[in-house]
């Protein structure tokens, strides 16, 4: 008797080791077909017909590229922005979660109120962070850098800097 409680037992591991990996099978069918179809729509960060812009919102020096969407809408955007080498961006924050990768150069980051040339984490080509909405932060341009951002709109003011005085847009 005990050899077919075992027999059974086989049995129910068997099937429900087969019913796993249809089920990965199917999941990762959907995921890639998915994957297929965001590829086969044609979304490509070509950015090389574009003309880089000043951005009037952070201090001169800055150049931008909105690539995807608009902070100004409903859902998610993309733009890319490039910054001279020795760059500083002062303490600021903003009302949506942005996810920043680092496309060229050495790009410095850090939280607080005020810029903290001490409180900077080094981030290299292919590295990225995540600031939470609301969350003042700063950054600098070690070398001349290429980042790109992402967030989610529609959003009011793009950037509110911790202290007024850091805004170019009212000086």
């Amino acid at each position: 008797m005990q050899s077919t409680g075992n027999s059974r037992t086989t049995l129910q591991r068997t099937l429900a080791a087969a019913v796993c990996a249809g089920t990965a099978v199917i999941a990762g069918s959907v995921l890639a077909e998915d994957s297929q179809e965001f590829i086969m729509k044609g979304y490509e960060a070509t950015v090389s017909d574009q003309e880089w812009k000043d951005n009037a919102a952070v201090p001169a020096g800055m150049k931008i590229i909105l690539i995807y969407g608009s902070p100004k809408k409903e859902g998610p955007y993309i733009f890319r922005a490039k910054v001279p080498a020795g760059y500083k961006l002062p303490a600021h924050k903003h009302p949506d979660q942005r996810i920043v990768t680092v496309l060229q150069g050495n790009y410095w980051s850090g939280a607080g109120e005020k810029f903290e040339q001490d409180k900077l984490t080094k981030y290299t080509p292919g590295s990225f962070y995540i600031t939470a909405p609301g969350v003042p932060h700063f950054a600098w341009a070690e070398t001349d850098v290429v980042i790109q951002e992402m967030g989610t709109g529609p959003i009011g003011e793009t950037i509110e800097y911790m202290n007024a005085a850091d805004d170019p847009r009212k000086k």
